[in-house]
């Protein structure tokens, strides 16, 4: 629990300290403890995994109700090791375990958590972005059936020239914005939503390739249970999807949401 009645702010500067089950180095920032909130700003630090920047908010209303937001950036970190070292991204965005390689994660989030910590899905609000280049499919058999279905040419490797993909999470539902995904000589735009007991509705349009046609896929179902369906396109030829930042915009109503913290008395729920 966060005490209340302490208004202390101080600039931490550490060798080493420990971050999930990894250790982080060169931690920097400020740390600030003010009635009943705790806040770290602008922490710098290293881990075998990535660099990354960390603003985070924590109060304690009651001991099995702990709030808790977070901008947490991560630079070219191994994706393999992002679901190592935050496992809860793997509910979030179940499909990052389908690649391979580095990339750059971006999240804004808030949530209220349990006495043991755990997250309560049903108060989560946020957005998240990843990207990468030079990434690689690890499902080869689901590769394989929607590229078949798709009509890639057979030579056409597992392998992801650029990914962009932003995301909206708010409960239990996970909203895939329009991304561009380029493989080779395709270009196909993903989009859908999913849901955190893992069960998602998918939709890709090819709308760069060699061929003379427009084609698309839905995906549908579990990973247990999935189904790929061929669908009319949704997107039309060279379609190139906007950014839409919404990481930025979370990101700044947690800062709001920390400079009201600090400039007024926490009120109790």
């Amino acid at each position: 629990m966060v005490p209340k009645g302490m208004d202390i702010n101080l600039y931490a500067s550490i060798n080493q300290a420990l971050f999930a089950n990894d250790t982080a180095r060169n931690v920097q920032g400020n740390i600030t403890v003010k009635d009943g909130v705790l806040v770290l700003e602008s922490m710098l630090f290293t881990t075998s995994a990535a660099k990354m920047q960390l603003t985070g908010m924590y109060r304690t209303p009651r001991k099995n109700h702990l709030f808790m937001g977070i901008d947490l950036h991560l630079l070219e970190i191994e994706i393999a090791e992002l679901l190592d070292l935050i496992p809860d991204v793997d509910s979030i965005m179940p499909m990052l375990k389908s690649f391979g390689g580095k990339g750059e994660f971006h999240i804004a989030a808030e949530t209220y958590l349990d006495s043991l910590y755990n997250l309560k899905k049903s108060t989560l609000r946020g957005a998240a972005s990843v990207k990468g280049q030079n990434l690689v499919l690890m499902d080869g058999q689901t590769f394989s059936e929607i590229a078949k279905t798709l009509r890639f040419n057979k030579k056409t490797e597992n392998k992801v020239d650029s990914l962009s993909a932003e995301f909206t999470i708010f409960r239990n539902e996970v909203d895939v914005y329009p991304f561009l995904i380029v493989m080779d000589k395709y270009k196909a735009v993903v989009e859908g939503k999913h849901n955190l007991d893992m069960t998602f509705d998918y939709h890709i349009s090819l709308t760069d390739s060699p061929l003379p046609i427009q084609l698309g896929v839905d995906v549908k179902g579990s990973l247990d249970d999935m189904k790929i369906r061929p669908a009319k396109c949704k997107y039309a030829n060279m379609y190139r999807p906007a950014q839409r930042n919404e990481v930025d915009v979370k990101k700044l109503q947690l800062r709001k949401m920390i400079r009201d913290a600090l400039t007024a008395k926490v009120k109790e729920e």
